[in-house]
């Protein structure tokens, strides 16, 4: 006993030692919009990634689980009344890896399924992504999980707007010769996949896809990170904005009365202020974007009404330094959501990534995975 003791008591102190390493993590941004710890995962979560919400206000999490390959990915879901989290189902097994990466994901309130991007671009680039589609009773439990959509290279976010689909492809692998990278943004009608799984048609042709939408551009910087569209939000209008995990280009793509799209627009690029763009989602309230920047462990935010006017819209929200996430700082984030909790007060969560890549201010996989929250009232 005595010696189980004193494991428990060293444990307690290097949890505690590894905690001060980050006591004095430098911040940038106003203190009243400091991120707190809203949830800590144990390795069943072992690489926070996507997050999306239901009617009811209960959240659905996934986690790809890249860096410890021991734990399936799967989606994880918090009952709305109680707080409780639950595995609502492990990301079905790819038949060309064998394995189920769930990231992006979406709650499709026209047909009552969840749908996520299932990522196997870190273990297969031959096309092995899909979107899938959660069948769910009325109670939501899984009835089955089935292929929507193939034939992807990375399938990264996605979201609905109008019986259509809207996802986006970060890397088309076109090899030109000026190292430029190519992603892109499809939009699928809910009902062509409805009985049948579409095909996306290989990236040499993707211009010939039906479904294909529009195309990002990624010059590499210093970090020599080629891959394009990632983050996708849609405002109440059904404009859509996007941009590059690589370079942080961030565009726009206006919808017209039609239900066509305009060509997209590139409306920011600036690698020092905004060198990467991760998750985004829409604030309908404040009217503007928020994004993540895996980069700079920043949280940004686009202005509409200021890009209305002809003005930037760019701003910052919070950035800080290099954090194990442990108290809830933002460590490496990659996906934001609002939130209302049962008080109606609207919350922004964050998903923490936290699985380093060459040029990021995070510099190490860590033992803590964690959601980041921040009041917005």
């Amino acid at each position: 006993m005595n010696a189980l003791f004193g494991k428990c008591v060293l444990c307690a102190m290097m949890a505690t030692m590894a905690d001060s390493l980050f006591a004095k993590t430098a911040t940038w941004g106003d203190e009243k919009y400091r991120p707190k710890l809203f949830k800590r995962f144990g390795s069943l979560v072992n690489v926070p990634d996507g997050l999306t919400q239901d009617a009811a206000g209960n959240i659905y999490h996934s986690a790809p689980n890249l860096v410890d390959n021991s734990y399936p990915g799967v989606v994880m879901k918090r009952d709305f009344r109680t707080g409780r989290w639950s595995v609502l189902c492990a990301g079905l097994r790819s038949p060309k890896t064998n394995v189920g990466r769930p990231m992006g994901l979406e709650f499709c309130r026209e047909d009552g399924n969840l749908y996520y991007c299932d990522n196997q671009y870190f273990d297969s680039k031959d096309y092995a992504s899909r979107v899938m589609r959660v069948v769910l009773d009325t109670k939501g439990e899984v009835l089955r999980i089935e292929t929507a959509v193939d034939n992807v290279k990375l399938a990264n976010a996605i979201r609905f707007y109008k019986g259509d689909m809207f996802i986006t492809d970060t890397y088309f692998d076109l090899g030109r010769k000026d190292g430029i990278g190519v992603g892109g943004v499809y939009r699928i009608p809910l009902a062509a996949c409805k009985d049948k799984t579409v095909s996306l048609l290989p990236k040499p042709d993707y211009k010939k896809d039906p479904y294909f939408l529009c195309a990002t551009e990624t010059k590499p910087l210093e970090r020599g990170d080629d891959s394009g569209a990632d983050g996708l939000a849609i405002t109440k209008e059904g404009h859509l904005y996007f941009g590059t995990f690589g370079s942080g280009r961030f565009y726009t793509a206006k919808r017209k009365s039609d239900g066509s799209y305009e060509p997209a627009k590139l409306l920011f690029e600036d690698p020092k202020r905004f060198p990467c763009c991760d998750g985004i989602c829409y604030d309908e309230v404040a009217n503007r974007i928020i994004m993540s920047d895996s980069c700079l462990n920043a949280l940004h935010t686009w202005d509409i009404a200021k890009e209305e006017k002809g003005e930037c819209g760019f701003g910052e929200l919070w950035r800080n330094g290099d954090d194990n996430g442990a108290h809830g700082l933002l460590d490496q984030p990659c996906e934001p959501m609002i939130w209302k909790d049962r008080k109606g007060n609207r919350k922004l969560i964050i998903a923490n990534f936290d699985m380093t890549l060459p040029g990021l201010t995070n510099k190490k996989n860590d033992a803590y995975h964690t959601l980041s929250v921040i009041d917005l009232d």
